[in-house]
């Protein structure tokens, strides 16, 4: 039978966590205590893996990650399995890196700006507005997969899968669909998000640096008229209730990672490595459709419950990637990878090319 701690929760796109108050299925990927024990399962393996989460219990992502345990066991008979730490237990995603790096956790799955410190070709991935869909996420991912887990394993990290948080969407108390809509607002922002503070900056908008869990506060008192994030995110959280509009246009896409240490993964037989990636692979492809299909969900029950959508003309849509790529040039190369970043260019240019000429 299995024993959780009762909350706790994914990480956001700029990185850090969201405590109290967000329920995320990557992502709501991106439970117990130390003492009392994550996830237990009647019989311990002979090599258990520790991994955290920020996602809380009866999520997506809990519910899945417990099957991939049971998978895993089965597979090796017996000798692999996981021992699942979620919410807040752990902290912040900033406080399980460093657990991880202590080696108090063995792995962990974490959202993509989080990661970026490991390997900084993940922010190519967060550019705002560089990705248009899911199928260009899936494409760029699939051809990029290899070098970007080499990258984290010359870091001493292996990866288990790519889970997600999906693309996150302008949110306001009025409507946004163009650059011009935004001056005079009062735009959420979060400190240690280069990217999004370089478009913040061109846009030339007035920005409310505030904590997560004081965004809902901060909504319902008009500190703040604009804020950023998942359909499912936005749901869970009850940021809904205080928006009127939600802008039909993919701000960024915030992917993530299931990490695991490369010397705890180091001991499992090598026979049995192979086994451990195949079904953890299985399992977190499982849960990024889970994922999608909750964003999906929450998006139309948002705005079956009276929040309006905004859809920019195709100028507008224009006028906004233009401003993001300008302010892009502004990043000197430790902020944005100048080879991931053109890896990633000339692959949608691969696959939009592709869906023009069928």
């Amino acid at each position: 039978m299995a024993v959780r701690c009762r909350d706790g929760f994914w990480g956001i796109w700029t990185g850090l966590p969201l405590r109290r108050i967000f329920s995320w299925t990557l992502a709501c990927f991106l439970a117990s205590t130390l003492a009392g024990g994550g996830t237990v399962f009647a019989a311990p393996p002979e090599i258990e893996l520790k991994l955290a989460t920020l996602a809380p219990e009866n999520s997506s992502l809990t519910r899945i990650f417990e099957e991939m345990h049971l998978d895993v066991n089965r597979e090796t008979g017996g000798k692999v399995g996981f021992k699942l730490f979620a919410g807040a237990v752990m902290g912040d995603e900033e406080d399980v890196l460093r657990k991880l790096r202590a080696g108090v956790i063995h792995g962990a799955a974490l959202t993509a700006p989080a990661l970026t410190d490991i390997n900084p070709d993940l922010r190519a991935f967060l550019i705002p507005f560089m990705f248009n869909d899911t199928r260009e996420v899936d494409y760029v991912l699939e051809r990029m997969d290899k070098t970007l887990k080499r990258k984290f394993e010359e870091k001493g990290y292996v990866v288990l899968g790519w889970p997600e948080l999906g693309f996150l969407y302008f949110m306001s108390s009025s409507p946004v669909a163009a650059i011009e809509d935004l001056k005079g607002r009062r735009v959420w922002a979060k400190a240690g998000a280069p990217m999004s503070q370089a478009l913040i900056d061109r846009i030339g908008v007035s920005t409310v640096a505030i904590g997560v869990p004081d965004v809902l506060m901060g909504l319902q008192t008009r500190l703040v008229d604009v804020v950023y994030n998942s359909p499912y995110y936005a749901l869970a959280t009850q940021w809904y209730t205080q928006v009127k509009y939600i802008t039909d246009l993919p701000l960024t896409y915030i992917g993530g990672a299931l990490i695991v240490n490369g010397k705890a993964f180091g001991a499992i037989p090598g026979p049995l490595q192979g086994k451990v990636r195949e079904v953890c692979s299985r399992h977190v492809k499982r849960l990024v459709d889970r994922t999608r299909q909750d964003n999906t969900e929450a998006m139309e029950l948002i705005l079956k419950r009276g929040v309006q959508r905004v859809t920019p003309t195709p100028e507008q849509v224009h006028a906004f990637k233009a401003l993001s790529d300008a302010a892009m040039k502004d990043l000197g190369p430790r902020q944005l990878p100048p080879e991931a970043t053109e890896t990633v260019r000339k692959l949608l240019a691969e696959v939009r090319s592709s869906s023009s000429n069928p």
